[in-house]
């Protein structure tokens, strides 16, 4: 396990737990924090909070999983890709990071009220934090991490593995030994700790939003940080051809695996998907936020 950048608070320099969120006085519009998100405070019992901060503040690298340290090319796995400043993705930068997230909001058609009583509901902040504890309870320690029921794949891998897999889970008989995958895929299998594995059974995806049919017979489920440049690589590049399988037998699902100790506006993107999931734009929004990854991270 890496330690942290220099300059990176460990667990032990964080803070007391603030409210769940500021108010902008004569608003009433919540107030997104300028650093640590308040979302990352309510982690409880401490033992899940001990855990989730640690998995914040030093975070193991995995071929092609966002790494805090490096994000150097290995076999198997391409560099992060983010979009420059003079691309199309990108725009002048708004006053604030809740300017431009009510922005996205309103280009999707969602009610702005709606939106702002959502990102309030300590419920949405219980949700992300069972899905970090969640991914701890599997060995996530870098996104993304996808689970293709119950085969596990570490990183943003090339687009060819991923729909290997996906393939043999369709069959009649799934594999159930890593000697019937391609080399590729046993490559990844034999690295320490692996980043290809098979588990006695599939995850638990409750709370996760979904593509297609939830009782799909191939569900891939991917724990993700929307500030993850590996993330936003694979999102561009990888799931467009995933999409073309979904129906009746294939299905996504998103868990939020957000780092802020290296990503201090995920926990805030995580909250304004699940809020755009309540009024059924999850996925536009997801598409969205990945898209513009580069207008908003660096917002305050």
């Amino acid at each position: 396990m890496t330690s942290p950048e220099p300059g990176q608070p460990g667990p032990s320099d964080l803070p007391g737990p603030p409210p769940p969120f500021a108010v902008e006085e004569g608003s009433g519009r919540p107030v997104y924090l300028r650093r640590q998100p308040a979302w990352s405070y309510f982690l409880t019992p401490g033992a899940i909070l001990l855990g989730a901060l640690v998995i914040a503040a030093a975070i193991w690298w995995q071929p092609g999983s966002d790494d805090p340290a490096s994000p150097a090319a290995t076999p198997g796995a391409a560099a992060a890709s983010t979009a420059p400043a003079g691309s199309p993705t990108a725009r002048p930068q708004a006053a604030s990071l809740l300017d431009t997230f009510l922005g996205y909001a309103r280009s999707l058609g969602l009610d702005e009220q709606k939106l702002l009583q959502c990102l309030n509901d300590s419920a949405n902040v219980q949700l992300i934090n069972s899905h970090l504890q969640r991914g701890s309870q599997l060995g996530v320690s870098g996104t993304p991490t996808f689970f293709i029921n119950n085969k596990k794949l570490v990183g943003a891998q090339p687009t060819a593995l991923l729909l290997e897999i996906v393939e043999k889970e369709r069959s009649a008989n799934p594999p159930a030994s890593l000697a019937d995958y391609s080399q590729q895929l046993q490559q990844l299998a034999a690295q320490n700790p692996p980043s290809f594995e098979i588990l006695p059974q599939r995850p638990d995806l409750s709370g996760a939003a979904f593509e297609g049919d939830p009782n799909a017979r191939v569900v891939v489920a991917e724990f993700s940080d929307f500030q993850c440049p590996f993330c936003q690589r694979w999102t561009q590049t990888s799931l467009p051809e995933l999409r073309k399988l979904v129906g009746s037998d294939v299905a996504l699902a998103f868990l939020h695996f957000p780092i802020t100790q290296i990503h201090p506006n995920a926990g805030n993107a995580s909250l304004l998907a699940i809020c755009a999931g309540a009024q059924g734009k999850f996925w536009e929004m997801h598409d969205l936020l990945f898209a513009r990854q580069a207008e908003w991270s660096n917002l305050r």
